[in-house]
């Protein structure tokens, strides 16, 4: 199944970021296609010096669902307005992670089975 999994929160609320990732990381475990999605302030998850420090309240480190999702390949998309804004871009970016625009994320959104967003 595709599953697009949006993730809008970051270092203000790690813990519903965290979730968001966890969440994605669980889909891939059960075998499904997952893109996230970042937006807003949870475009500094693709930023490689930021992740590792988000830590959501009571739940698991969220470095490591986020380093899962990497080495499984699956792509980070980060909105290309809301990542300039923030100053991540590709000199900072994880490995998976590309810009990409609201058109490139609602044709995902079409395309997918499932839509989850935190």
């Amino acid at each position: 199944m595709k599953v697009v999994v949006a993730v809008t929160s970051g270092t203000e609320d790690p813990t519903r970021a965290t979730l968001g990732i966890l969440a994605a990381k669980v889909a891939v475990e059960r075998g499904h296609e997952v893109i996230v999605w970042l937006q807003g302030e949870g475009v500094v998850l693709a930023n490689r010096n930021v992740y590792p420090t988000v830590q959501g309240v009571n739940m698991p480190p969220m470095k490591d669902a986020l380093e899962f999702l990497l080495d499984a390949g699956v792509p980070l998309w980060v909105c290309e307005a809301c990542g300039k804004a923030r100053d991540v871009h590709p000199d900072n970016w994880v490995a998976t992670a590309s810009y990409k625009g609201m058109g490139e994320y609602m044709d995902a959104v079409i395309d997918a089975e499932r839509h989850i967003d935190f």
